[in-house]
C-alpha cells in the first residue's frame, strides 16, 4: 500500500511539472502572437512565472491560475513589461505596459534615457 501511495505522490508531482511547463509553452506562444498584432519584438526568453494558485474557473471548476511577466521591444532598444494570465490552459489576458510607437521617438531619446 505504501508503494501504491508513493507512487501515486510521484504521479502527482511530474503531472504538476509538466503542466506547468505545458502552461509556460502556451503563455509564451499568445505572448508572441500578441506582440506580433502590436508589431514588437517579443523576448520570449524573458517569460517567467510569477504566480501561482488554485482558483476556480467561470465554469467554477478548480483550475490553477499562473500569471506571467516578459519582456518586449519597440525597436531592440527599450523593453517594456507585460503580463500573461491564465486560468488553467486557458488564456484569461495579456496586459502590456504603454509603450512609445517607434516611428515616434525623438532622435535623442537615447541620451534622454
Amino acid at each position: 500500500m505504501e508503494e501504491l501511495i508513493t507512487l501515486l505522490l510521484l504521479f502527482i508531482f511530474f503531472w504538476f511539472i509538466w503542466s506547468g511547463i505545458r502552461c509556460k509553452e502556451i503563455a509564451t506562444a499568445a505572448g508572441l502572437a500578441h506582440c506580433q498584432q502590436h508589431a514588437v519584438q517579443f523576448l520570449d526568453q524573458t517569460v517567467e512565472r510569477r504566480k501561482l494558485y488554485l482558483t476556480k474557473d467561470s465554469r467554477n471548476n478548480p483550475c490553477w491560475y499562473r500569471s506571467f511577466h516578459f519582456e518586449f521591444a519597440t525597436n531592440g532598444q527599450y523593453r517594456y513589461q507585460g503580463r500573461i494570465e491564465m486560468y488553467g490552459y486557458h488564456l484569461k489576458s495579456i496586459e502590456m505596459e504603454p509603450y512609445p510607437d517607434s516611428n515616434d521617438l525623438p532622435d535623442n531619446y537615447n541620451s534622454l534615457h
